[in-house]
């Protein structure tokens, strides 16, 4: 803080005082960009993590979905092949149904 002048105080001992508190503002400035430093180390050591977890959460997620889409696939294809089996002739029926109509779409111009 700025203190007043007195009539005693010669200007050798003002530079004096000056340079005191100039000293003193370096290290509170280099104890603030420390400070500063330590906590965009922790902020980005911090962002790290929580996007390491957050892959990983999806990671996990993705891999359940994977399984549950496989295992829903092969439970539709054997129902595929059951109904194949139990009604061989309207399977037919619809694979040329379903032949005939992809062949129209197609050869169309």
């Amino acid at each position: 803080m700025a203190q007043a002048k007195s009539a005693d105080t010669s200007p050798q001992d003002e530079m004096d005082h000056l340079s005191q508190q100039i000293s003193t503002l370096r290290e509170d400035i280099s104890a603030i960009s420390k400070t500063l430093a330590g906590l965009g180390g922790t902020t980005r050591d911090a962002a790290v993590d929580g996007a390491r977890r957050k892959v990983s959460q999806l990671r996990d997620a993705s891999s359940e979905q994977l399984h549950a889409a496989q295992h829903r696939a092969e439970d539709m294809g054997q129902q595929a092949a059951d109904a194949v089996r139990n009604q061989p002739a309207a399977a037919v029926g619809l694979a040329v149904g379903v032949g005939f109509l992809l062949g129209f779409l197609t050869g169309r111009k």
